[in-house]
């Protein structure tokens, strides 16, 4: 059994005095740290174990696995998910641009040489149509009414 006794604050203060002197402090000088420098932070964390208890330790461990497992496979989903939408867009949308581009071009090239062909014409003929003359039907086309 422990026994308690009282001590009074006077003689507390002499013990203090006595066993804390100058050249022994509790508290470390920067000089006390140069030994500690060889120390790694990954052998600081290896010390850290035996703080913590072996079924939090078995916890967070199985956390991390759970949490990198899902991370690879949806990595892995992420990758091949990609590499399907591009190959079929290469595969199956590149050609079709490519071809409707093709067509607008086309369209184009009809058009501008319609354009030329008409404006031909206007020079071969430039005197056919008097102002405020109706040029001639093309047949199938409705008459107008003057």
């Amino acid at each position: 059994m422990v026994k308690l006794e009282e001590v009074p604050i006077d003689q507390f203060e002499d013990n203090v005095e006595d066993v804390v002197s100058d050249d022994e402090s509790d508290y470390s000088d920067d000089e006390d740290f140069d030994d500690d420098e060889d120390e790694s932070v990954l052998d600081r964390l290896a010390a850290l174990k035996d703080i913590i208890p072996l079924k939090t330790r078995n916890r967070i461990s199985s956390s991390v696995n759970s949490v990198t497992s899902w991370g690879k496979t949806g990595a892995t989903f992420v990758g091949k998910s990609a590499w399907v939408l591009t190959t079929s867009m290469l595969l199956l949308v590149l050609p079709l641009a490519l071809e409707i581009e093709k067509e607008q071009a086309l369209v184009a090239y009809e058009q501008e040489a319609m354009q030329q062909q008409g404006a031909a014409q206007q020079l071969m003929n430039p005197g056919m149509y008097q102002p405020g003359q109706v040029a001639p039907q093309q047949p199938g086309q409705p008459q107008q009414k003057q």
